[in-house]
């Protein structure tokens, strides 16, 4: 048999960080400040915006558990940290300063701050999401365009900071050209593979409201389809006591999904190591899903395939974090990591 030898890529870029390696970019922070004039307003804004970017850098970059560790952060030193500010949009009035704002933190000078808190840095890989909001009553699937509570939420709601920051579908006639309702909630992925020819998105999550509008009782679920793996699992359904609770459902469901990625895209940095696994191969599909679900976990460095076989893979992994952590991480990817004797074995779940 023939033996294969290659070398996988697998690398992400991290969320919080742009302009390479040296820097931490948090983008799309709105801002609304008034002031006793419009220069004060501005002056005043930006300073807001550079503090909530801060509060935005520490969820990117420390483990939950040890946020509340972070000592606040006084001005001067913000201001030290920040490398610059970009204004995606601003407006001024007399006394009043509304803007979108990205701000830029230099990563070396971030690090040694939460460093001297004590606290370890780690590092989540942002998973843009496409999002497609549906509403089924009885008379059947609303249009794409449909201008309802449901599509207000998701488009009101903030994900910018987040692991999944969601970009809600457009619904023009392009859109809808590419893929029907219809087709969005049964999961149709030939069109919805059409759709995202358009928007380049890793994950689209088909956000879903059953019950009449005027009848109070509601139920939200969904489906959320890898587009690199081809994976696709469901959203639970919770009950929606009215259309007025939409907006808070929307906001459960983004931190559902969000803290489900966070799970696997958080990268611990400040440790790494190498093991070699076996693929056991029962059938092509055993391969595919092993190296489609591999290139989708920030924390695995490198993949170098040393052999390949009709029945079997040898794998070398670079990882980030320790053994555990890679498991723990491996399984919320859909692939299951043991250890027989000496030899780790790794398949899907």
């Amino acid at each position: 048999m023939a033996i294969l030898l290659a070398t996988l890529a697998v690398c992400g870029s991290v969320a919080a960080q742009g302009g390479g390696g040296n820097s931490y970019a948090i983008t799309g922070i709105d801002v609304d400040v008034n002031a006793t004039d419009a220069v004060k307003a501005r002056e005043q804004g930006i300073q807001e915006a550079k503090r909530r970017a801060s509060r935005m850098l520490v969820d990117r970059l420390v483990a939950a558990e040890d946020r509340g560790r972070v000592p606040p952060l006084d001005d001067a030193r913000l201001d030290g940290m920040v490398r610059g500010v970009e204004f995606v949009r601003e407006r001024s009035a007399p006394n009043r300063y509304i803007a979108t704002l990205n701000v830029v933190f230099a990563a070396d000078m971030a690090k040694s701050w939460l460093a001297d808190s004590g606290v370890k840095v780690v590092e989540t890989v942002a998973r843009p999401a496409l999002l497609i909001p549906l509403w089924k009553s009885k008379a059947g699937v609303e249009p794409l365009d449909d201008r309802n509570a449901w599509r207000e939420a998701w488009r009101t709601l903030d994900t910018a900071g987040s692991a999944v920051p969601v970009t809600v579908i457009r619904a023009d006639p392009v859109d809808q050209n590419l893929l029907t309702s219809e087709q969005a909630y049964v999961g149709d992925v030939a069109a919805l593979s059409r759709l995202n020819e358009r928007y380049r998105a890793p994950t689209i999550i088909v956000a879903i409201v059953e019950g009449d509008k005027d009848s109070g009782a509601l139920s939200v679920g969904g489906i959320r389809y890898d587009t690199q793996t081809g994976a696709r699992s469901e959203i639970a359904k919770v009950p929606v006591e009215s259309a007025g609770q939409l907006a808070e459902a929307a906001k459960k469901v983004h931190a559902r999904v969000n803290d489900e990625w966070r799970s696997i895209a958080v990268v611990r940095r400040d440790s790494q190591d190498a093991i070699d696994v076996v693929v056991p191969i029962r059938a092509l599909g055993d391969w595919v899903q092993v190296r489609q679900r591999l290139g989708g976990v920030p924390a695995v460095k490198s993949v170098v395939v040393r052999s390949l076989e009709s029945d079997r893979a040898e794998l070398h992994l670079e990882y980030y974090g320790t053994a555990d952590e890679l498991q723990r991480t491996l399984a919320q990817a859909g692939l299951r990591l043991d250890k027989e004797a000496d030899q780790w074995r790794l398949q899907p779940r």
